[in-house]
């Protein structure tokens, strides 16, 4: 029978227990919600599989800890966390690619198509059929081409757009048309119809996108922020955005919640979302626990580990 022990702390602890527990019937799995459910059982706990967001007095005590599975794509704060130490696996979760990819096309096509103003228009019993635009021969930079990134990519290519990226090590990348290192930012910006920041959080990334790089784009070009909110300069982007030159998704942000004095909250050409292109939906974030948990088992490398020194 299998021994190993594993410590589930998150808020949905209970529905992560019952989808492992039907998968993996041998482990010797606690839940728990709370900090004080999660002691008694920390310090003898192999493998934690939890958020980047544990609190400090539990992770203090997890003596016998060699594998950290995070339910976050991006764990900066763990990776700072000195109560983590380097002897210990550090997993991201990695199924994300496929919810944000849907959530910057529902933005696009809702633009392309005009539907905000059908809405309207219908509300009013107007007849307007305005010439909708296509997505095909459209180009599309994305500035970051991990998991996520790579999604957007294929997706794109399905509408038959072109693919610019940006990526630490400009290697090939599939459904990518051009790659550039960080360097070659000036080489895309002026180029894409719209941008995706798709950015772990890194001390290379703060403020990746300053003002200089902001008023490049094209007028009528779209901005995409859906990797870490302090990749972009924000009051520089408020700057740019009053002048109506481009428009803005942003669902990150330097200080979240986003503060109610925001500017950005009053602009007509930002759209902003509560940090939710990515959320965590435990079926999915589960079966990929269990599949790198099987290659634990067997003594196999694990899949998306963090890269401490990289910071994702």
């Amino acid at each position: 029978m299998n021994t190993h022990r594993l410590l589930i702390y998150h808020r949905d602890a209970r529905i992560y227990e019952e989808i492992i527990r039907k998968r993996v019937p041998g482990l010797s799995l606690r839940a728990a919600v709370r900090p004080e459910e999660a002691l008694p059982f920390i310090e003898e706990a192999e493998i934690l599989f939890s958020s980047s967001r544990i609190p400090d007095e539990v992770l203090r005590k997890a003596r016998h800890l060699r594998w950290f599975a995070s339910t976050f794509a991006g764990n900066e704060t763990l990776i700072k966390n000195p109560l983590l130490p380097e002897s210990v696996i550090l997993t991201k979760t990695t199924m994300y690619g496929e919810m944000m990819a849907e959530y910057v096309f529902v933005y696009l096509l809702s633009s392309i198509r005009h539907i905000p103003k059908h809405q309207e228009d219908q509300k009013n019993r107007i007849w307007d059929p305005v010439r909708p635009a296509r997505l095909r021969g459209k180009t599309m930079g994305i500035l970051g081409l991990g998991s996520v990134g790579k999604v957007i990519a294929e997706r794109g290519k399905q509408f038959g757009m072109n693919i610019l990226g940006v990526k630490r090590t400009p290697e090939p990348v599939q459904n990518v048309d051009e790659i550039f290192g960080p360097e070659g930012l000036a080489n895309i910006i002026p180029r894409v119809d719209y941008l995706l920041a798709v950015l772990p959080m890194t001390p290379e990334t703060y403020h990746f996108l300053k003002e200089p790089e902001l008023r490049m784009l094209k007028d009528g070009a779209i901005l995409f922020n859906i990797g870490r909110g302090k990749t972009i300069d924000e009051e520089a982007l408020v700057r740019v955005l009053k002048t109506r030159k481009i428009r803005a998704v942003l669902d990150v942000f330097e200080t979240e919640p986003l503060p109610p004095e925001s500017e950005l909250w009053g602009l007509e050409n930002v759209v902003v979302t509560p940090h939710i292109s990515g959320i965590s939906l435990p079926e999915e974030v589960g079966e990929e626990f269990i599949a790198n948990y099987d290659r634990w088992v067997k003594g196999e490398p694990l899949l998306a580990v963090v890269d401490r020194e990289r910071g994702y």
